[in-house]
């Protein structure tokens, strides 16, 4: 059974006890159980499980990114230029209402292969009446060449309903591009996540919320990285503290919510703060 499907059962009957409620890995050869995709105009489509080069990902140097186990891309350079191609690919919907979730985040792993300044990735989540874009990645501000795999954790908790999806975007403007690449998807309930997969550790944090401009960590084994994150995904702050207590410093960040990813030893965590 998929892996999706046997966290999908049990987020369903409230059995599931972590803080991710959905995740796909798109290592597979075939689209996941309860994933939908639309293809371009010539019929050319998503594949899945995909181990090879990213082409246009290393620039000259041919330095190319790639999916350890594998991913999902959409090869717009194989599907030929200058032909219109829009593409979608959209998950199944969850009942988040019913499970009681009132603090939710989407972290994702993406590679935007990029030819000249062509081609956007976006985003979308339905919000129980519409679709809203949480992210557009454009590809004037990513250029050919970065290379590097992008991971992005963005708050949605203001679209919880009761069929909730997600959707990935791909349009290359009608241009000549490489494409898009998708390694990971998680819906996280960020309410829970931090105690969950920290406390082994004895990690805890304070304030929250936050109103000295110092967020305070501590655990029992070494804090090896701290990431933080704004609402759109954007990362913020980061530190690679290897102590037992880290004070993080706020002051140069506006007031609002954040994310702050977390990892002690072999354990990771994401949780929210407000400042």
């Amino acid at each position: 059974m998929k892996k999706f499907s046997l966290l999908y059962i049990l987020f369903c009957v409230g059995l599931i006890a972590n803080a991710q409620i959905q995740e796909e890995n798109f290592n597979a050869s075939t689209i996941p159980t309860g994933w939908s995709a639309t293809t371009g105009p010539t019929g050319c489509a998503w594949q899945f499980g995909y181990t090879g080069n990213l082409r246009g990902s290393g620039g000259e140097t041919d330095n190319y990114s790639f999916f350890t186990s594998g991913g999902v891309i959409f090869d717009d350079d194989a599907c030929g230029n200058f032909i219109n191609n829009v593409v979608e690919l959209e998950g199944p919907a969850v009942d988040l209402v019913a499970a009681n979730v009132n603090s939710l985040a989407i972290e994702i792993t993406y590679n935007h292969q990029t030819f000249g300044v062509s081609g956007d990735f976006m985003v979308d989540v339905w919000d129980g009446n519409n679709w809203q874009n949480i992210l557009t990645v454009d590809a004037d501000d990513t250029p050919a060449g970065t290379g590097l795999n992008q991971t992005r954790t963005i708050d949605v908790s203001s679209y919880i309903n009761n069929a909730f999806k997600v959707k990935f975007v791909y349009d290359d403007e009608n241009t000549k591009t490489w494409g898009i690449g998708i390694d990971n998807y998680k819906l996280l309930n960020t309410a829970t996540a931090s105690i969950e997969d920290l406390v082994e550790v004895g990690f805890n944090y304070s304030p929250n919320p936050i109103t000295d401009n110092v967020l305070t960590l501590r655990a029992k084994e070494n804090i090896s990285s701290v990431n933080i994150y704004n609402t759109i995904g954007q990362k913020v702050i980061s530190k690679k503290p290897v102590a037992l207590e880290s004070k993080i410093l706020m002051q140069n960040l506006p007031n609002g919510v954040y994310l702050v990813q977390v990892e002690v030893g072999k354990q990771k965590g994401t949780f929210k703060v407000i400042k």
